[in-house]
């Protein structure tokens, strides 16, 4: 179960690293920075193939209506907690609240759907 944990952990992170590229790629689109855009979009894609090997090992021991749920709701939570730290975005009461109703599912259907060990 800490395994599974940590794996939707690190799905969440790398997806919102990999989207953090493709936001630094494209404000790096101006002709001067070509080359820092292309490295940029090569980082977030590598990152990417990175995701889906996280996701496929999760699809392994667990069945998709539970796993794509959980991983979903991580990225949203790790998307907003960095876009808040990193790129100044505000958390407004009701994005506050919305963000634990999701963590509150994730924690629920994590463990209705844990593995059997």
């Amino acid at each position: 179960m800490l395994f599974h944990a940590l794996l939707y952990l690190s799905y969440a992170a790398l997806n919102t690293a990999a989207m953090a590229a493709a936001k630094a790629s494209m404000r790096s689109l101006d002709a001067a920075a070509r080359l820092a855009a292309l490295g940029w979009f090569s980082t977030g894609g590598l990152i990417y193939l990175a995701v889906l090997a996280v996701l496929l090992l999760l699809l392994r021991d667990g069945a998709a209506s539970t796993v794509f749920p959980i991983a979903i709701g991580c990225t949203v939570v790790a998307t907003n907690l960095v876009g808040a730290r990193f790129y100044a975005e505000r958390f407004s009461p009701r994005k506050l609240i919305g963000l634990l109703l999701i963590t509150g599912g994730i924690a629920l259907t994590f463990v209705d759907g844990a593995p059997s060990e």
